[in-house]
């Protein structure tokens, strides 16, 4: 189960807008630099027309379970084109529903 989450993590840097609508929950809110707070219909509308990342390495991973939700924490660098690449630190809540696991919240800090 656990390296299932983390598969469903990488899905929502790599894959585009369909992983979103399908995995991200109807209160979901997420935290982006120089972006903000967005809720579900936000993050869905924002991704419509924009570039995935080609890759991203994760590293550093923490899971923490409790009954029927819980977080990873986490480092990301992603690349995109020849672009530098993107580092952050990343922290992300699931809830567990019908469907499966759901995420619930996501933020992301710049890496100094």
């Amino acid at each position: 189960m656990h390296s299932d989450i983390w598969l469903l993590e990488r899905r929502f840097w790599l894959e585009g807008v369909s992983v979103y609508e399908e995995r991200l929950h109807e209160q979901a809110l997420l935290i982006f630099p120089g972006l903000g707070v967005m809720d579900r219909k936000a993050v869905i509308e924002s991704l419509r027309d924009a570039p995935r990342w080609d890759d991203v390495i994760i590293s550093d991973e923490r899971l923490s379970l409790a009954n029927d939700s819980l977080a990873l924490a986490y480092a990301a660098e992603a690349r995109r084109n020849d672009q530098h690449p993107y580092r952050v630190f990343c922290g992300s809540c699931y809830v567990l529903s019908a469907e499966g696991w759901l995420m619930l919240s996501h933020q992301q800090t710049l890496q100094p």
